[in-house]
């Protein structure tokens, strides 16, 4: 699963690394801990040449009333994309695009008997500045929503979020830039579901606890600290 994720990077930062004007800047926000149940607005690309802000939760077009919608449409899981019986097959095989963010969060349970306790752990690229996540989206009230799609942990991540050991499709390089290619076959998107992102090319770390609580307010820069480290003072 993937609920949570950073972009500590400011709108020039991400404008220069990708050499694209940002449309709708006014959506933009910088923020340490972004929590999709906030359904928070995060730059999407759905081609090279293209920069926009989707919002998170993915919205099919013929809802009314997105409050009667009880769907938890945050993350689509890969073996899923074109199961008749679920509803991510069209936003699969038409509407794909690559999530940009800084790094994201994951839980981690030292016991999974007691769900009580979990430790929070944070990922980055160890070199470049951005993951690109795999995601789809949907049209609704002329607002474009997204769901992050998630695969089978790797190794690294599958011993961190060891309940149910899932993490966000990372995609780089050519597997990047296919997933954005219109008119691609069910068998060709299904192959860049399974692109691994290599363990090797991953910080990860313990970070404060508490990023999964609604009753704690994370969205701090030493939210990004490794755990046990002096708090770092906001810039």
């Amino acid at each position: 699963m993937c609920y949570h994720v950073s972009n500590e990077s400011d709108v020039e930062t991400l404008k220069a690394e990708f050499k694209l004007p940002v449309d709708k800047l006014e959506q933009f926000k910088k923020r340490y801990d972004f929590n999709g149940f906030e359904k928070p607005f995060l730059p999407v690309m759905t081609s090279p040449r293209s920069l926009d802000l989707y919002r998170w939760r993915l919205v099919p077009p013929n809802v009314t009333d997105e409050k009667a919608f009880r769907f938890n449409t945050l993350n689509a899981t890969h073996y899923d994309l074109f199961n008749r019986d679920k509803m991510w097959w069209k936003y699969a095989k038409h509407n794909r695009c690559l999530v940009l963010c800084t790094g994201f969060f994951e839980p981690h349970y030292p016991d999974l008997n007691n769900k009580k306790n979990y430790e929070s752990w944070y990922i980055k690229p160890l070199e470049k500045k951005f993951f690109a996540m795999g995601a789809i989206y949907s049209t609704w009230k002329g607002m474009n929503t997204f769901a992050i799609v998630t695969q089978d942990a790797s190794p690294l991540l599958g011993a961190i979020h060891n309940d149910g050991k899932r993490q966000p499709l990372i995609l780089k390089g050519d597997a990047a830039l296919s997933w954005m290619i219109p008119g691609l076959n069910e068998n060709e998107i299904m192959d860049l579901t399974y692109f691994q992102y290599p363990d090797g090319k991953l910080s990860a770390y313990r970070v404060i606890d508490g990023v999964y609580s609604n009753q704690i307010d994370t969205n701090l820069p030493q939210v990004l600290d490794p755990y046990g480290q002096p708090v770092r003072r906001a810039a």
